[in-house]
This record gives structure tokens, sequence and C-alpha cells, in this order.
């Protein structure tokens, strides 16, 4: 077994990585985690990564010192102070580089391979020598591939091998003995009636819309349910500033007119700025954490895998949202041919996902093509959308588990968005209803996008009439809540409310019916999706 690592060792190399960028960059490529390192060191690495991701910057003696003041315990803090300072104090080349990281990668390849040999002596005892040295091969392989700590092995086995296991499962869960782990829902019902098994860890789920039609809007909704039902989440948003996101998470959540804290915030009422402080306070009394990583320039499905398996001790995502796909750069030049670029980011997000355990949510845009012959069917009903009807590659339909479509409803395009599911994996590609279409309530005001209860209403289903009574209750309480303060603001918005509050018969029943007031379009900069 190759000798440990001595302490200057890890001191020279942690040396470089606070006096050198290009040290950090190295050190990412070199695939090594801080739990390789000894506990008196690791807080400083740790403190180095974060101010590289967070600010672009070097680690200083000053800011490290701010950072451990943190800690409640001033043993420990005059500890890890003492520990700087000997590392700050070693003296390194990044000539020196290769052979610091090659001694830690050699001295944690010996560890590994250690435990796989005990693990063999285990088997052979058990399954016979030579199914154990299978299983040895395979820890090998896993170990020169640097993927000794993935949770899934290749599998290659009879089908029959694995009823024992899962019959075992079954009784446990039936009896009480384990709870069944619930599915992730995205928190619009519509949406998840088709999923069936939810937001699945190695799935990739799509919606589609044309611009400004509520795409980014439909992300955040869905990345903030998740959150509120205590999941971790990673959203990248591609195209806002995480400001510009903050506003509309804020938005959204406090019910407050994203205008107005966008550009008029000193006209917020104190009825409105408590609303925010207390959505601050139900988001500081959430455990699970909402993560937003946004990089300087653009990025690429490489960088997010590396930002999430830096930072797995602090969030480990259950749904990474990517806001959107044609947004990202290309990992691979495919010279030219965009659609096999798209393809290839695809399969890399939904590979990363199984290897990772989270689900991944994006967006891509409709061709006006498909939004003209919607406008020119009759029956709005009856599916007219389909894979070729996205923008930029064929493989949006082939890669992704769940497909949808969104539309904004010709009859009432501020309040009411219509919902076509195209592709789904695992469910029905129609609704509650039995049609190919739903219709989601939106409030573009606040960026709310929620179930509609009228979509389900054919259904003979008494316990769903009674959740259908209470969304309705909701619903009305939050619009009375709307109106109470003062979230309507203009004559614009004040039309739409009357427009939402409208007996919704004609609409369950014929969502072509002309209506005499015409509606205003939305303004672009409320949704630039």
């Amino acid at each position: 077994m190759a000798n440990k690592p001595s302490l200057q060792d890890e001191r020279e190399l942690i040396y470089l990585l606070l006096h050198n960028k290009t040290a950090i960059d190295k050190f990412y490529d070199s695939g090594l985690s801080n739990d390789k390192f000894t506990e008196e060191n690791r807080p400083i690495l740790m403190a180095i990564i974060e101010s590289y991701d967070t600010d672009a910057v070097l680690l200083t003696r000053k800011s490290f010192k701010a950072k451990i003041k943190q800690n409640p315990v001033p043993k420990e803090r005059i500890s890890q102070e003492i520990s700087f300072n000997s590392c700050y104090a070693s003296t390194a080349t990044m000539n020196d580089f290769p052979m610091l990281i090659q001694k830690i990668i050699d001295y944690n390849v010996d560890v590994a391979a250690t435990k796989a040999l005990e693990e063999f002596v285990k088997r052979s005892k058990n399954l016979g020598n030579t199914e154990a040295l299978k299983h040895l091969v395979n820890d090998c392989d896993d170990i020169l591939k640097g993927s000794e700590s993935a949770d899934e092995k290749s599998y290659y086995e009879d089908i029959r091998s694995l009823s024992t296991g899962q019959l075992q499962y079954i009784q446990d869960v039936r009896s009480g003995k384990i709870i069944e782990e619930p599915p992730i829902l995205t928190g619009i019902r519509e949406i998840d009636y088709t999923m069936v098994t939810g937001l699945e860890k190695g799935t990739l789920t799509l919606f589609c819309a044309d611009v400004a039609s509520y795409k980014s809007t439909m992300l955040l909704n869905i990345g903030l349910n998740v959150w509120k039902n205590n999941h971790d989440v990673l959203f990248v948003p591609l195209e806002m500033h995480k400001d510009q996101m903050w506003r509309r998470a804020c938005a959204r959540e406090a019910r407050i007119d994203s205008r107005i804290i966008t550009n008029n915030v000193k006209n917020l009422t104190d009825e409105q700025v408590e609303k925010i402080i207390d959505m601050n306070k139900a988001w500081d009394e959430n455990q699970a954490q909402f993560y937003m990583m946004q990089e300087h320039g653009s990025t690429t499905v490489v960088n997010i895998e590396r930002q999430i398996e830096r930072n797995i001790e602090l969030i480990k995502p259950k749904v990474v949202v990517v806001d959107y796909i044609a947004n990202l750069e290309a990992h691979k030049n495919r010279y030219g041919r965009n659609d096999l670029e798209i393809g290839d980011m695809l399969k890399y997000l939904r590979q990363m996902g199984k290897n990772l355990g989270f689900s991944v949510i994006s967006a891509a845009q409709l061709g006006r093509p498909a939004l003209d012959k919607i406008k020119s069917t009759g029956d709005r009903d009856k599916m007219s959308i389909n894979s070729q009807d996205i923008r930029g590659s064929h493989e949006y339909a082939a890669d992704s588990d769940g497909l949808y479509a969104l539309v904004k409803s010709s009859s009432q395009p501020n309040s009411l968005l219509d919902i076509f599911c195209f592709k789904s994996r695992n469910g029905p590609t129609v609704f509650e209803n039995g049609k190919a279409r739903a219709t989601l309530d939106v409030h573009p005001a606040y960026g709310l996008i929620c179930s509609s209860p009228y979509n389900n209403m054919e259904i003979n289903n008494p316990d769903q009439d009674v959740a259908n009574a209470a969304y309705v209750a909701d619903i009305t309480e939050l619009m009375d809540k709307t109106e109470k303060d003062g979230v309507v603001i203009n004559k614009d918005f004040e039309e739409d409310d009357d427009m939402y509050s409208n007996d919704y018969d004609s609409h369950k029943s014929d969502d072509n019916v002309d209506i005499e007031d015409s509606v205003e379009e939305e303004l672009d900069d409320w949704d630039n999706c």
C-alpha cells in the first residue's frame, strides 16, 4: 500500500490553490474531492472552491478569517487559522502540481483497491471464486474510471435474480415495515397525471412554447413547487440574471406585481413589504435547498456536472432545472450540426441525472408552422403537435421522457394556457378529461401557473369533485387577497381579473367561444421567456 500523502504535501498543494487560478482549474480536472484530504485541511480547500466558484477570486487570509468567524467554537477557529497560515507559508511551484496531485490519487486508489480485495475474500466464501472475481473486476474498473463512489454499478444478470429483493420490498411496504418513497411531483395536477412516476431520477422533461409563452415561468413554477415539497433543487438560469430570477420568484411567492418589485420598489405598500418578509421567513424554515448556478459567460452540461459534484456536500439536487437547452454551449463540436450538438447535450443531461440521482427539466421553442397549424385546427382538443414542430433538433423528442407544448389560449390569452402532452414515456398522453388538451390558469402579473379545476369535470369522480371544490375555494380566497392587497394596479389587470372570475361554464364546454371584449396582449417584458 502506498504511503499516505504527508500533511506537508497537502499544504504545498493548497499553497498552489491559494496563489494560482490555473491550479484550481487543474484541480477540478483531477476529479479529487475534498473528502480525500485530512480533516485539518478540508475547511481550507472548501473555502478555496467556494471563493472561486462564487466570485472567481482566490481565497485570501482576510476572506478566510471572515468565513471561519461563523464557527461558534473558538478552539476550532484558532486551529483552522493556524492550518491556513501553515499552508500559506509553504512553498511550491506549478511544476510540483502534477506530483502532489498524483500522490493523493495514488493513495486513494490503494485504499479503494484494498477495500475491493477485502470484498473479494468475503464474496468468495459465499459466491465462490469465479463470481467473486467477476465482482472484483467490476470494482477495479470503477476505480480506474474514478467512479468508485457511484451508487449504481453496471448490471448484467438474469431478471429473475431481482425477484427476491423486489418481492421483499413489496412485502415490507405493505406490512408497514418501510415507507414507500412518494414520487416527486411538479405541483401542477395535469402534468403529474400524465407523468405517473413523477420527476424520477434520470428522466428528462421538456416544455415547448413560442417566444414569450411562459417557458421560463413554467420552469420556475415547477422548481419552486418541488422545493416547497422539501426536495433540493438546482436552477440554472441561462437567460436571466440571478437578481431577475429572485424578483420573479419573489413576485410569484408573495403574489405581488413583478413590475413593482423590478422598477417601482418605492411604491411598495407596507403590507406588500410585510408579505415579502413573511415569504423570506418561510424560505428560511425550508430544510431543502434551492440553489442557483450562474457562471460568467456561457456554460456547458459538463460545467453543470462539475458544479454539482464539487458542491455535493451543500446540495444534492433531486431536480435540476435548465433554462433552457438552446442557451447551453455545446461540449462537443459537431462542425455546424446544431441538431447533433443538442442531441449530445440531452443525452449527457439524462445520463448525468441517472448517475447523480436527479431529474432534469428544461424547455425548447416551438416553430411557427406548429403555431399556425394550431390556430387553423377547428377542434383544439384534437392533437395537432408532434416532435417535428420543435425548433432546433429532432433529438428533443427522441431523448426526452416527457414532452409538453404550451400555447396561449385563443379565447383568454392573458389568463389561460393550453397544454398538450405529446410524449410520456411512463404514462398517458391524454389528461384526466380524456382529451389531448388541458387548460391551466395563468396570472401574468406575478408569474403564477397553476391547475384549473375544470379540466376533469367530465369525469364522474366524487372524490375529484371534492378536490375541485377545494381548489375553487383556494382560488377564490387567492383572488380576494389579490384585490385586497392592491396587486391589481391598473385597468388592464382589472379586466384580466374580471375575465378570470367569470363563470367557467363556457370555457369548459367550448373554448372556441368568441369573446366580445378583446384582451390586450400581455407585455413582453412581463415574461420574456
